[in-house]
């Protein structure tokens, strides 16, 4: 009988956990980002950071050392630093409830504080950009953050 307590404890948990993983947000990628937000993915398409998958080579492109700052959610299916690297992964965000023209422009502060609630950043810090712009990177280049985040920065659109 305390067997038997204890597996289905063990199972219980095991769910518990395994529901609460699945409600952890996931990278959507630029293509989703891109139908709603066109003009600022037309000034990201041809950045450093779009291309920046690019600029590795073969060896380099099979490293996680390499992926980890050089793709999106170090994930070589999300090529370059996209949208997500800097306003957090989408799947929650970008749901049609939240990320709705209509809905916005009836209530812009609403739909914004829905998609902060349900994980969008709307501007990185600095702390997130050096979690690759520091001294490991091999392409080190000292990082002034608020010099840089004016090349990146774009309108809410």
């Amino acid at each position: 009988m305390r067997k038997t307590a204890l597996l289905f404890v063990l199972l219980f948990c095991w769910t518990a956990a395994d529901g609460v993983a699945g409600e952890e947000a996931i990278y959507v990628g630029v293509k989703k980002c891109k139908v709603c937000h066109i003009k600022i993915y037309q000034t990201w398409k041809d950045t450093k950071h779009a291309l920046a998958f690019d600029k590795l080579n073969e060896q380099e492109k099979q490293d996680p050392k390499c992926t980890e700052c050089h793709t999106t959610g170090k994930d070589v299916t999300f090529p370059g630093i996209q949208c997500e690297a800097c306003h957090a992964p989408g799947s929650k965000f970008t749901s049609a409830t939240i990320m709705n023209k209509k809905k916005y422009e009836a209530d812009p502060e609403g739909q914004r504080k829905m998609a902060i609630e349900a994980g969008l950043i709307i501007a990185p810090n600095e702390a997130s950009c050096k979690l690759c712009h520091n001294e490991r990177s091999p392409h080190y280049k000292p990082f002034d953050f608020k010099a840089r985040y004016e090349e990146i920065k774009h309108k809410n659109k």
